[in-house]
C-alpha cells in the first residue's frame, strides 16, 4: 500500500493489495447523515460501518470516502478514484469503475462494474449507475442509470452515442 502525505485512514478501514492513496485523502470518517428530533433538533446518525477497499485500487489526492452507517462503503478491485472526489456513506463502487475529479456520490449510490462517472457529476442518494454506464461531464443524476447507457445534462438524460 502506498499512502500519500497527510492521508487519514480511520477506524474500520480495510485495504487490499497494491492500493495507492493520494495525499490529503480521508477514508473512513463519519459522513454527513442527520435526522431531526420531534422538535427539529438535528441529530447525527451513527456511522458504525467501515470502508472496504479491494486490490489495485487507486484513490487520488484530497478525496473523501465516508464510512458506512451500518454496512460498509465498498470500493471493488481495480476501481480508480480521481482527486477531489466525494463518496458518501454506504456507496458501492464496482470493479474497474472510474470516478473522476470533483464527482459527488451521495449516500448509498451504487456504481456498476466498468462504469464511468465524469468530472463534476453528481449522483443523488440511493441511485444506481449500471454496469458499463457513462455519466457525462457535470451531469446531475436524479434517476437510476441503466447498464450500458450514457447520460448527460442536468437533470441527466440518456444520449445517443456520437
Amino acid at each position: 500500500m502506498d499512502v500519500g502525505a497527510h492521508a487519514v485512514l480511520g477506524e474500520g478501514v480495510q485495504v487490499g493489495d497494491d492500493v495507492v492513496i493520494g495525499p490529503g485523502t480521508v477514508i473512513g470518517h463519519v459522513g454527513f447523515g442527520y435526522a431531526r428530533e420531534a422538535d427539529g433538533t438535528p441529530v447525527l446518525v451513527p456511522h458504525s460501518g467501515g470502508v472496504r477497499i479491494g486490490d489495485r485500487v487507486e484513490i487520488g489526492a484530497n478525496t473523501a470516502i465516508d464510512r458506512g452507517t451500518i454496512d460498509d462503503t465498498i470500493i471493488e478491485n481495480d476501481a480508480k478514484i480521481d482527486n477531489l472526489v466525494h463518496i458518501a456513506h454506504n456507496c458501492h463502487i464496482g470493479a474497474g469503475a472510474f470516478v473522476i475529479a470533483t464527482a459527488i456520490l451521495c449516500g448509498g449510490v451504487k456504481v456498476g462494474d466498468q462504469a464511468w462517472v465524469a468530472p463534476n457529476a453528481a449522483v443523488r442518494e440511493q441511485l444506481s449507475v449500471g454496469e458499463s454506464a457513462v455519466v457525462g461531464l457535470s451531469a446531475t443524476v436524479v434517476k437510476d442509470v441503466p447498464a450500458n447507457t450514457t447520460v448527460a445534462g442536468s437533470p441527466a438524460k440518456p444520449v445517443s452515442p456520437p
